[in-house]
């Protein structure tokens, strides 16, 4: 029997692993979280465990968001208890990211004293923080969490050489905060073939052109791009560039700047895989600075500024790959629900009494803060505007908006609301929520006489726009 103690709503999954002979043994579990999860997850956990079994197996147990993977002698039926969890609102970005399949994916999220950038994917591209010129847990960009901060002078993250990060085609993607120039380009990311030569990279020069290096396979060198536009000094920069074998394509926040064909036939990114020793930091991949290991370097190409949620894939993403990774930073959707509340004499609506109730429900496995505000419709002209407390929902949790906190809300003051309102509720949320409002309405005898159920569409905010969909 497994019992996991978190931080979940109450409820219990039972597992059955399949029945085998029991000779009463106990077993270690390991148990390992996606990093995503593990920031997203407050995890205090404890495992009682009885395993019962005669020879090795693995199994994959998972449960909303987690994926744990359970070494294990075979086990005979587990159960796991769950006693609550909180999760933080899905991540747009790092899911529109997630979807395209990065083969690594660095958020540069850790806390500071920490000494492994952790890779999100199932690759285990993790790297190694320098001990020293990097600060850890600055304020990310919208759209992520903390971002790592390089001094231009020092800081690096070394990544081991291996086969995953020696793709034919390629896309590089990093948003950046650039502080401005020294006196040497400054790297994003850098593979290097050998000592002193570019594999791939991604750089920012010292007059603020995005610059990419690709070493081929055959032919033509180190062929260079450089964008058209620049990165902004001091703000935030969407960066993307890709190889598709025949040119380089830069991005900056999600529009295409240039297109630089460097070849005429499809030509594969040179390669360092399969490589003798495999680990050879020669060929290591940096973040933050050009490896520069052998021989010893003591000209740095160290960035300068902020970086956060850094990816690599293995294809040359299309255009509207690129933009809807940069435009989720910006995406909202946002509910907005008629409401006609109190007594009304018969000037506006016929006389009667009036109920709107909105039912507002957390679908997602994430906790999810949402913004509210009650808008007013007058009769010929627009009424106030009331921005509402924000409200918080845990996964699957449910509340009522009715009509005694919308007139409280629609009022300038707690002893002056009014008897009769009518407008619209609008909601605000980083992830999708089921809206459904139930309107019912009494005459004077006091009877309801209507009723009416409507789930409320989303409206998808983008970028300032509204997009219903």
């Amino acid at each position: 029997m497994y019992r996991l103690t978190t931080l979940m709503q109450p409820g219990l999954l039972a597992v059955q692993f399949g029945r085998v002979p029991t000779v009463g043994r106990r077993k270690a579990i390991k148990c390992e979280i996606p990093h995503t999860v593990a920031r997203m997850v407050n995890l205090q956990y404890s495992f009682e465990a009885i395993l019962h079994s005669f020879q090795q197996r693995r199994s994959r147990v998972k449960t909303p968001g987690v994926s744990c993977r359970f070494l294990f002698a075979a086990v005979g039926c587990a159960f796991v208890s769950f006693t609550g969890l909180a999760i933080a609102a899905p991540n747009q970005y790092a899911n529109e990211v997630m979807a395209d399949q990065p083969i690594a994916y660095w958020r540069l999220g850790e806390a500071p004293g920490q000494s492994v950038a952790h890779d999100e994917t199932a690759n285990h591209q993790d790297g190694q923080y320098s001990a020293g010129g990097i600060t850890l847990g600055q304020p990310g960009f919208h759209g992520g969490d903390t971002a790592a901060l390089f001094d231009g002078v020092r800081g690096r993250i070394t990544v081991p050489n291996s086969a995953v990060n020696n793709p034919a085609r390629i896309t590089m993607e990093a948003k950046v905060r650039w502080d401005g120039p020294t006196d040497l380009q400054q790297r994003i990311l850098e593979k290097e073939s050998f000592a002193g030569t570019t594999q791939y990279g991604l750089s920012v020069m010292p007059d603020g052109h995005v610059h990419v290096e690709l070493r081929m396979r055959s032919g033509s060198g180190v062929p260079p791009a450089n964008s058209m536009g620049f990165v902004a000094r001091g703000s935030e920069t969407h960066i993307a560039a890709t190889y598709d074998g025949l040119a380089i394509r830069i991005y900056l926040n999600g529009a295409l700047d240039s297109t630089t064909t460097i070849n005429t036939t499809p030509t594969d990114i040179d390669t360092k895989w399969p490589h003798t020793p495999p680990d050879d930091p020669e060929v290591a991949l940096a973040i933050g600075d050009r490896i520069g290991i052998i021989p010893p370097d003591t000209r740095h190409r160290t960035f300068n500024g902020l970086i956060d949620e850094v990816a690599l894939f293995d294809t040359a993403l299309p255009e509207n790959r690129i933009r809807a990774h940069f435009e989720s930073q910006m995406r909202e959707f946002q509910y907005a629900t008629k409401f006609v509340c109190g007594v009304s004499s018969g000037s506006i609506v016929a006389p009667g009494s009036y109920f709107t109730a909105i039912n507002v429900h957390n679908p997602s496995v994430g906790t999810v803060t949402y913004k509210k505000k009650f808008t007013v419709a007058a009769p010929g002209k627009p009424g106030p505007i009331r921005w509402q407390p924000d409200q918080t929902l845990r996964s699957d949790e449910a509340l009522e908006i009715d009509c005694p906190e919308i007139l409280r809300g629609t009022s300038a003051t707690a002893t002056a609301q009014p008897r009769f309102a009518k407008g619209f509720v609008v909601l605000e949320s980083p992830s999708e929520l089921d809206v459904v409002a139930v309107y019912t309405a009494a005459g004077s005898a006091g009877r309801v006489g209507t009723k009416e159920v409507e789930r409320v569409p989303k409206r998808v905010v983008q970028g300032g726009q509204g997009k219903s969909d």
